[in-house]
């Protein structure tokens, strides 16, 4: 039997702010961006991409992840892989699609500050392994640069369309590709590189 006290409103102390509910949504967003845009950069050079092309591609991903935020957090089993789709159909368009003119609301803002590893500074053996990436074929480039970034076959398989054992036997076919070209002499001599 209910009483008369629980048909009363709450007092506006208990009433959630959705003001303080858009800031710590907004921080977790930018959380994750702080952990992944590094990330996602590195994963689009290793599928081909130029460097200017993949922090397009990012930016934009981050774009359309942001404004679904809600729905990536709160349903979206792995959002960092979920990311990874966007940015590389991001990729996919063609230049002109790509190159769109941000909102104006972007452009008014002030970027924050980021923080975390510069993916700009890449040593010469970095950009050996991404040239040797690039000539993989397509879903083995992409399988190898998910597994970089972590994931497991299982993962992969999920975002490509293909079993697990398709998946490693993609991954077993990448690394001997790779180490066949990133170090012809042992490659030859049967010996991998530790």
């Amino acid at each position: 039997m209910a009483t008369d006290d629980q048909h009363l409103p709450l007092p506006m102390e208990h009433l959630p702010d959705p003001a303080e509910d858009r800031v710590a949504v907004r921080g977790d967003f930018l959380d994750f961006y702080d952990r992944e845009y590094h990330l996602l950069v590195r994963f689009l050079l290793c599928c081909g991409a130029p460097k200017a092309e993949a922090e397009d591609a990012a930016q934009e991903a981050f774009l359309e992840v942001w404004a679904r935020w809600d729905w990536v957090r709160d349903t979206v089993r792995r959002p960092s892989l979920y990311l990874r789709k966007v940015a590389y159909h991001k990729y996919l368009r063609p230049p002109g699609l790509r190159r769109r003119p941000l909102p104006a609301t972007m452009r008014e803002q002030e970027p924050p500050e980021r923080s975390g590893p510069d993916h700009a500074v890449l040593t010469d053996e970095s950009l050996d392994v991404l040239a040797a990436l690039r000539e993989l074929d397509g879903n083995s480039m992409i399988a190898m640069a998910l597994r970089v970034d972590g994931f497991t076959a299982v993962e992969i398989a999920d975002h490509l369309g293909l079993s697990a054992q398709k998946v490693r036997d993609l991954l077993k076919k990448a690394r001997k590709a790779l180490r066949a070209r990133l170090y012809p002499a042992r490659a030859k001599e049967g010996g991998a590189p530790r």
